[in-house]
């Protein structure tokens, strides 16, 4: 009984947006081979607030409230257009849609990612991969490793095109 009802409702898919090519090809995946009607689709996007460069501080410069202020609005701005741009994309492909925007700079991206999907319900969260190279995974760390491996629900990992 708990089965019909819900795939009368659809699922709760989780789709982790920010403006990369590889985010863009994760959507077309998901729309041409995982969605199916009656599904949503939580657009999750994080919004990482600027942050002053560690050089600045080791030299004592300190930009001003104006400079802060500027670099905020166009971070908000961009996150917008993202959140809108993926708007767009849902309804031409008919996609039943929620958003799910966080900004914090206190945990890190996957972790980010990890918790929302968590805590929105989601069966699965779907994500591009940048394609870095693995000696910048290495040094850098790569956010959908980190999803692979601390997420409790399945991840699908859509690879740059070029292997696809």
């Amino acid at each position: 009984m708990e089965t019909e009802k819900k795939m009368e409702t659809g699922r709760m898919n989780c789709l982790a947006i920010d403006g990369s090519k590889p985010c863009e090809l994760a959507f077309e995946w998901y729309a041409n081979n995982y969605h199916r009607k009656g599904d949503t689709l939580i657009l999750l996007h994080i919004h990482q607030m600027p942050q002053l460069p560690i050089t600045a501080i080791l030299s004592g410069y300190c930009p001003s409230s104006e400079e802060n202020r500027i670099q905020i609005d166009e971070s908000i701005k961009d996150s917008e257009n993202i959140i809108e741009k993926f708007r767009c994309l849902c309804k031409e492909n008919e996609i039943e849609y929620t958003e799910a925007v966080v900004d914090d700079n206190e945990k890190p991206v996957g972790c980010m990612i990890c918790e929302l999907a968590r805590n929105k319900a989601a069966e699965i969260i779907v994500m591009g991969q940048r394609g870095l190279g693995e000696w910048s995974r290495t040094l850098l760390g790569s956010t959908s490793d980190y999803v692979l491996h601390h997420s409790e629900v399945p991840v699908i990992v859509v690879p740059p095109k070029t292997l696809l």
